[in-house]
């Protein structure tokens, strides 16, 4: 077949409205093409940049420990990483967007000195077309719990076929993807309808999503906004959502040698425990929405903290307090009121005994669940760049996780998506990122972006 003289990465017809005088022309205006292979070369070629880029912001400890965070020297690493590019680099502080600490979705009690978000634009060469959005959390959850079997978990250690380290999985490597994506399109002079940007966000784990709420407010918006949350090379368009709750169980303290009557909030917290265990099987019977009608299981609740008594070696006797913390998933389209409802109704045997009182307390803003249609143009497209680059049939699926995605439904235009490699351990001792995943993910995005923005 005979093949239009713009076939030649990224390049337009020069021919105003389609008079070049061929018949292979699109109608006006033209639409950058890519294909998979010549995306695959691109990335290939950029092979060791990508995992050198990996490896150093792996190698920048970013942790999360509230209401603190260490994002600055992951940043800079970003931001070194595009010196002497074609591209904008706008850094703030997330409670510096004017009017931010007055949005119904801001979230108190988060101390941003030295916590700046990075978004980088790569503006449209030829403008007219859709601009696209990468979104990902420079933040990680903490070194604990220790110890590592394969190495310091800041290591950035690279084995057989895979990179280590706290980060690495969830979600440094989606971040360098994207970084790689856009100076590719910068360097090589490929053609572009709409901007291209990627916003490096702080605060993300733990319920945070302040830094993406200040990017989105600062206008760092687009047509398509693609989350490379560690997804295992899956299309998502819906995730979980969820809150973090308290239970607080108080007791009298002491031991009863007078004849006293004691109030043990252990055996309160153990009844609750229960409660919630039966809930969430519960739960779980019931019919689910949207892409997770098929899940056997799509809400987990999660104990993480129990705490009662003294310290080892303490007194012999019965507290006077016991506390639990859990985290609970939701799906799309349940509210925070809904959920609360549900679980007060769950514990109403123990929160109604005024002999043993227990509070439930949420400790966490809720994330709703993100909801992006499956049929969602921007959808479609990635589905079919991520088919073109691993030669596999692909299906939308829901995540396994929440995170920022819903922020970009609830309060833009911009529909959410979430593509991310393979890998496991994520928030675990041995975190890891399977590499070969890493080239076929920064394939297809870059692949989706040289597309999709004309």
């Amino acid at each position: 077949m005979a093949r239009h003289p713009s076939s030649v990465i990224g390049k337009a017809c020069t021919e105003s409205n389609n008079q070049c005088g061929r018949s292979l022309c699109p109608p006006s205006p033209t639409r950058t093409v890519m294909d998979a292979k010549q995306a695959r070369e691109l990335v290939k070629s950029e092979w060791d940049t990508l995992v050198g880029l990996t490896v150093d912001l792996v190698r920048a400890p970013t942790e999360n420990r509230i209401p603190h965070g260490d994002e600055a020297r992951g940043q800079k690493v970003l931001a070194d990483f595009f010196a002497g590019c074609a591209v904008e680099i706008d850094t703030f502080r997330p409670d510096q967007v004017p009017g931010i600490t007055d949005h119904p979705d801001w979230w108190q009690g988060r101390n941003y000195t030295d916590r700046p978000n990075l978004v980088v634009t790569r503006r449209a060469t030829s403008p007219g077309g859709r601009s696209l959005v990468f979104n990902g959390h420079m933040d990680t959850v903490t070194r604990a719990p220790l110890p590592w079997q394969s190495g310091d978990p800041f290591s950035g250690t690279v084995r057989d076929g895979k990179l280590f380290g706290r980060g690495s999985y969830d979600m440094k490597a989606g971040l360098a993807a994207c970084a790689m994506v856009i100076k590719i399109i910068a360097e090589k002079g490929i053609e572009t309808g709409g901007d291209i940007l990627l916003q490096s966000v702080v605060d993300e784990e733990n319920a945070g999503a302040n830094g993406t709420l200040a990017a989105i407010l600062k206008g760092h918006v687009g047509a398509l906004a693609i989350i490379p949350e560690p997804t295992n090379l899956k299309i998502c368009p819906q995730t979980r959502g969820g809150q973090v709750f308290e239970l607080i169980a108080e007791g009298t303290g002491g031991v009863a040698y007078g004849g006293e009557t004691i109030r043990n909030p252990i055996s309160t917290l153990s009844e609750a425990i229960v409660l919630l265990g039966r809930y969430e099987a519960d739960i779980n019977t019931r019919p689910h929405p949207g892409l997770f009608a098929t899940e056997r299981h799509p809400r987990d609740l999660v104990f993480s903290k129990l705490m009662a008594g003294d310290t080892p070696g303490g007194n012999i006797g019965i507290p006077v307090e016991a506390r639990g913390e859990f985290f609970i998933q939701t799906l799309p389209g349940m509210t925070e009121a809904e959920l609360h409802g549900e679980l007060r109704a769950a514990l109403a045997p123990v929160l109604s005994n005024a002999t043993a009182p227990l509070r439930l307390e949420p400790t966490s803003r809720y994330l709703s669940g993100a909801d992006t249609s499956s049929e969602n143009a921007g959808v479609v497209a990635l589905l079919e760049a991520l088919e073109a680059v691993t030669g596999e049939r692909q299906r939308a699926a829901g995540a396994t996780f929440g995170g920022d995605g819903y922020l970009f439904n609830k309060w833009t235009s911009t529909p959410s998506v979430h593509l991310g490699p393979q890998g496991g351990n994520a928030h675990g001792p041995d975190e890891f990122v399977e590499l070969e995943s890493l080239e076929a993910l920064t394939a297809t995005l870059l692949l989706h972006a040289a597309n999709w923005s004309s």
